[in-house]
């Protein structure tokens, strides 16, 4: 062979050599990014369930991205300088943390990627998990069945379709007021909203003044759940959106809907108690068998909502938005309400045990007077 072609035979023989210890190289170095890789750079899984964690080096490596299992698992760090497990960061995409025991130390879920995870019944030492960064946390489609999870900072947080069943929500922040008390970084200014659309809360408590201010709760579920709050000063949903939500035997007392978007919501057998929607969206709603005790309805609009066996006793309607709504069979004694609008009171009647019941009802229709300076045309009710 010619020397001058030899020559160029090694040379693209190198070259071919370079590319593929390179393309390895590269693949080791994005699976080493996204947890345990084989020696293709495959990322495999890994598996901590029981174990007892004094440090966290080798694991923090393993989950990111690793889809790794930790149920049953116990952080008891030995550090002195930790403040928190820090998870910030870390891709723990399909991880399994069922019943995990934090220990004293918060976990830090700042800008973690944890879509399809699973935090059900996680806890520090017994007691609920407090004080956890979860600021622009990504938890869509995420498990946190019997979670107890009290002063979280959601400020940017994604819930969307996760399911929340028996979990209590304990003062839960995504307001500026509570980052600067708590001395907490806010998320960029145009990704603060918190969301929650299409998750299912069955069975929750949300409680002790929860602050989630113009939150996306859309198409989201409240079954058999609780949100309390010791006034409307402090529980805050206001500006929030509810829009194509279903509410279901579920209590609602002292918070502060003011300005929500509820448009299209179904809400059966729920109470609100002494609640603020002031200003609430309700249009086109479906709303049966439900009761707004001592709550302030200030410029609500039902516009074209159907709303049926509602108590709205002592609650003054005057100034409400009723136009196109259907509002009839209701209990109770009758709101005040705007002068265009009049009760037409009816009995209900219904069979039980072949013993016939009797209910005073009245409807809110549209009044005659209305009609009488001969400009409109008056339509059925």
């Amino acid at each position: 062979m010619h020397p001058s072609l030899h020559r160029l035979n090694l040379v693209v023989f190198a070259a071919a050599l370079w590319l593929c210890i390179s393309d390895v190289s590269a693949q080791t170095y994005a699976g080493r990014r996204a947890g345990n890789v084989s020696a293709a750079g495959r990322i495999t899984n890994c598996n901590y369930a029981g174990s007892f964690f004094t440090d966290t080096k080798k694991l923090l490596r393993d989950l990111n991205g690793g889809q790794c299992v930790l149920n049953g698992a116990r952080f008891r760090l030995d550090d002195p300088e930790l403040m928190e497990v820090y998870l910030d960061n870390l891709d723990l995409r399909n991880s399994s943390w069922v019943a995990v025991d934090f220990g004293y130390l918060a976990p830090n879920f700042r800008y973690t990627f944890a879509s399809n995870a699973d935090f059900s019944a996680i806890h520090m030492d017994g007691e609920p998990v407090s004080l956890v960064d979860a600021t622009l946390l990504i938890a869509t489609k995420s498990k946190f069945h019997g979670a107890q999870m009290t002063e979280w900072f959601v400020q940017g947080a994604d819930f969307s379709e996760s399911d929340f069943a028996s979990s209590t929500m304990r003062t839960w922040m995504c307001d500026l007021q509570s980052y600067r008390d708590f001395e907490k970084i806010t998320a960029p200014e145009s990704e603060r909203q918190f969301k929650a659309v299409g998750a299912r809360f069955y069975n929750c408590l949300f409680d002790e003044d929860c602050k989630l201010t113009g939150g996306d709760f859309s198409k989201s579920v409240f079954d058999l759940t609780k949100i309390i709050g010791a006034d409307t000063e402090d529980c805050l949903f206001n500006g929030s959106r509810f829009v194509d939500s279903f509410f279901t035997e579920s209590e609602f007392e002292k918070v502060n809907f003011s300005g929500a978007d509820m448009g299209k919501l179904r809400a059966e057998n729920c109470t609100f108690n002494e609640c603020d929607l002031t200003g609430a969206f309700l249009g086109n709603a479906i709303i049966r068998d439900c009761s707004f005790q001592s709550s302030d309805m200030f410029g609500a609009s039902f516009v074209g909502a159907l709303v049926e066996g509602v108590d709205f006793s002592g609650l003054d309607l005057s100034t409400c938005n009723l136009t196109n709504a259907t509002m009839k069979n209701l209990v109770g004694d009758a709101p005040k309400l705007p002068q265009d609008f009049v009760v037409q009171t009816s009995t209900l009647e219904e069979v039980v045990d072949k013993d016939t019941l009797r209910t005073e009802v009245y409807s809110i229709v549209v009044s005659e007077l209305r009609y009488n300076d001969g400009l409109r045309e008056k339509k059925d009710q």
